[in-house]
């Protein structure tokens, strides 16, 4: 593999990763709320999510998922719940309860919603089958380019992430009050639906993530 290509590689994860997704969403809500210091077990579950994701490609179901529209609209539509699930958490009970919670308590729940908010994401399975090749050389031996890609896309994804939760960072002390607090929870929960809506119209073909 190419410097050339991996240079290539880096650029297109970093705009797909500053592209604003659920992932985006669900790390900005948590530095807000919390701050930066609370917000690692919330990006270690989105790379959990996505390593599986990026396991499951590379034995084939991506490509399963983007040849069979049925296994799309399974995993389509348990996304879209579970967004739909967040969303009205987020809009009918108040983050102030999590807080009470215990802090392990806390870092497991921020932890598994993340896991889940990128595994049941379906067009991630079918970019990431349609992505990966175009970077591969396949005169070359597959598991190390593989390997190579995965981990970057991991470590980009991790800075982005811990980006967005830095700048979140440094406009929670403007909105801490607890008014601010509902507040966050009802635009966040408004935007979660969306995103459950939005996800819930969209087809395997022709979409960005």
């Amino acid at each position: 593999m190419s410097v050339d290509t991996l240079i290539a590689y880096v650029v297109a994860m970093l705009i797909v990763s500053l592209s604003p997704g659920s992932g985006c969403m669900l790390t900005l809500s948590t530095a807000l709320t919390y701050g930066f210091g609370k917000t690692w077990p919330a990006i270690l579950g989105l790379q959990l999510g996505l390593m599986i994701q990026l396991a499951l490609v590379g034995i084939g179901l991506g490509a399963l998922i983007a040849e069979h529209p049925w296994a799309f609209y399974v995993l389509q539509w348990a996304g879209v719940l579970y967004l739909a699930w967040i969303g009205i958490s987020k809009l009918l009970h108040p983050t102030i309860a999590l807080q009470l919670d215990s802090s392990q308590v806390m870092r497991r729940t921020l932890l598994t919603r993340a896991l889940w908010v990128n595994l049941l994401n379906p067009k991630a399975f079918v970019f990431l089958a349609a992505f990966f090749p175009q970077f591969i050389n396949p005169s070359a031996a597959l598991a190390p380019q593989y390997l190579t890609l995965a981990t970057l896309t991991v470590v980009i994804d991790v800075v982005v992430m811990c980006l967005y939760a830095w700048l979140a960072h440094q406009v929670r002390p403007f909105f801490n009050s607890p008014e601010w607090v509902k507040l966050q929870d009802r635009i966040f929960g408004g935007l979660f639906v969306v995103a459950a809506m939005v996800l819930a119209v969209i087809d395997s073909g022709g979409e960005d993530l």
